[in-house]
């Protein structure tokens, strides 16, 4: 009876040591997806003018220094362009105290009027997306 007590205890001990270990490295996530027309992200949006620059915030934490993030900008519906393949893609490499990470896409020439959408990506993995328009 007591060895069955002492392996229960053991098996028990070692759950809440593994949960503390949890507790104490937490995953890396990011969160809080928007759009915005500007760098500050205060305006926030889903419909651009064609004149605008396109900026997608999110908050990231329990992320490793030098983990990559990857957006990749669509557009949906302009005739002649894959919906399926980004047009752009952008990449940033974590640096240590960040919370909030944001990508900007510009265009010169202006963008023409369709549906779009940036898919966020973590060491390749998707962790994010954002569907917008130019009107």
């Amino acid at each position: 009876m007591k060895n069955k007590l002492f392996i229960l205890f053991a098996a028990a001990t070692l759950v809440a040591v593994s949960l503390a270990c949890a507790a104490l490295s937490p995953q890396p996530t990011a969160s809080n997806f928007y759009m915005a027309t500007d760098e500050s992200g205060e305006t926030r949006t889903t419909v651009y003018s064609s004149d605008d620059d396109f900026f997608i915030f999110f908050d990231v934490s329990g992320i490793e220094p030098g983990t990559q993030f990857q957006a990749r900008w669509y557009v949906l519906d302009l005739e002649g362009e894959d919906p399926n393949t980004p047009f752009q893609t952008t990449d940033y490499f974590y640096e240590e105290g960040v919370s909030t990470i944001y990508f900007q896409l510009t265009n010169d020439s202006g963008w023409p009027s369709a549906t779009y959408r940036v898919e966020i990506y973590m060491n390749g993995t998707k962790v994010g997306e954002q569907q917008f328009s130019v009107q």
